[in-house]
């Protein structure tokens, strides 16, 4: 019997733990998953300030200015970002200031100094400035807390650490931050048949591209992944590398060797590091899988056929490395898209083609790029997605698919 992608996802996501956390220079947290509740412990930001280079004002005294007939008002002083206000702006009078500086007393609205030009009146140190254009009552001011009330909660656990997170943690004066540990992956390939990088293609040998691909998808995902290197169909060697690879990592990726009617090694092998289930899965590429958990590790053993091989991990191990990190959303958006041509799947099995996905005019539009082999790698290369064929299914262009980007 055959599982459904979403069951056997939700059988392996029930058994997936979360790694434990660590504390993190900020620095050196971006891309991982908050695991404390944070609060401000100040208002940001922490005074009221220009948004604009200008001068503070009164909004009344500059309300009827015009290039006709502009407002002239007295400096008082000049405000460069940093400093403090020494004098309040009374009626009649501004003070200049620049973006990011803290507004004087008095003043509740600046003046962009696009529209203003600086002169002198008749005393020898007085500099006036006319205004050709009033503004409203806190017009281009920026607000104590108006980001951020002081104790409010910012961030909750869960959160994702970007770089605009990481540029608030240091306005909240946080220079670490607990969050959860990336998960380590060691990504293995198995097989005689495989050939190392450099080395001539000796006949009935193919190149190991599954581990560079699968290692770059671990790095994707946000793990840190291992190279552990190829397996040789030899038992001993193949446990010795698997139980080294378990000793160093959160997780095992295996590709090859998961196949009914392929060589027992990877199987026994498997089953004898913990509790392995090797399923069937109702999709296609992909069908054979293997999956199960041994020291609380979690063992993902992934098809040989390249296709299949990132496919599964796309569908399957990126959500339980994510979930391993902390993440709550584990699954990639989905989206609807139109066909451009006549598409037909007649396998008993969901059909993940790869497909060029295009917007126009708000409309999402779905092209396969190709042959749809498990073996033809360049349909992988040519795509920004897939779009899932239900069984049987024949449909035909302009007809709706369900489409997600990689």
């Amino acid at each position: 019997m055959m599982l459904t992608v979403q069951e056997a996802r939700q059988r392996m996501l029930a058994t997936i733990p979360v790694l434990p956390t660590e504390t993190r220079d900020i620095l050196n947290c971006d891309g991982y998953v908050l695991a404390e509740a944070l609060y401000a412990t100040e208002d940001i930001p922490p005074f009221d300030n220009s948004a604009m280079d200008g001068f503070a004002v009164r909004a009344a005294d500059v309300k009827a200015a015009s290039e006709a007939h502009p407002a002239v008002l007295t400096l008082v002083e000049t405000l460069a970002a940093g400093d403090a206000p020494t004098q309040p702006v009374g009626s009649g009078q501004a003070a200049r200031i620049m973006t990011g500086a803290m507004m004087p007393s008095g003043a509740d609205a600046v003046v962009m100094q696009e529209v203003t030009e600086i002169g002198r009146n008749s005393g020898p140190d007085a500099a006036i400035v006319k205004i050709f254009e009033g503004v409203d009552e806190k017009q281009n001011v920026r607000f104590a807390g108006e980001s951020v009330k002081n104790g409010a909660l910012v961030m909750e656990p869960g959160k994702h650490l970007r770089p605009p997170e990481i540029s608030m943690l240091a306005s909240l004066n946080r220079a670490e931050v607990t969050v959860h540990r990336k998960p380590i992956v060691a990504v293995v390939s198995t097989g005689d048949e495989l050939t190392r990088l450099g080395e001539p293609l000796a006949p009935g040998k193919i190149r190991d591209s599954n581990r560079y691909g699968i290692y770059a998808q671990v790095k994707e995902a946000g793990g840190i992944p291992i190279d552990m290197g190829i397996a040789p169909d030899d038992e001993a060697e193949t446990e010795r590398i698997f139980r080294t690879a378990l000793a160093q990592a959160d997780a095992l990726i295996t590709s090859g060797g998961v196949s009914v009617g392929e060589y027992d090694v990877v199987r026994n092998v498997l089953e004898r590091l913990g509790e392995i289930h090797f399923w069937r899965v109702a999709m296609k590429p992909g069908k054979p899988q293997a999956y199960g958990i041994a020291d609380g590790k979690p063992i993902f053993g992934l098809p040989g056929n390249p296709v299949s091989s990132l496919v599964v991990f796309e569908l399957f191990v990126r959500p339980a490395l994510l979930k391993m990190a902390g993440h709550s959303a584990l699954l990639r958006p989905t989206f609807k898209a139109t066909l451009a041509e006549h598409v037909v799947n007649r396998d008993g099995r969901v059909n993940y083609m790869r497909a060029i996905l295009t917007e126009e005019n708000g409309i999402w539009n779905a092209r396969t790029t190709g042959p749809q082999g498990s073996g033809i790698l360049h349909s992988l290369v040519l795509a920004n997605g897939l779009i899932t064929i239900p069984t049987g299914a024949t449909l035909t262009a302009g007809e709706t698919v369900v489409a997600q980007f990689f």
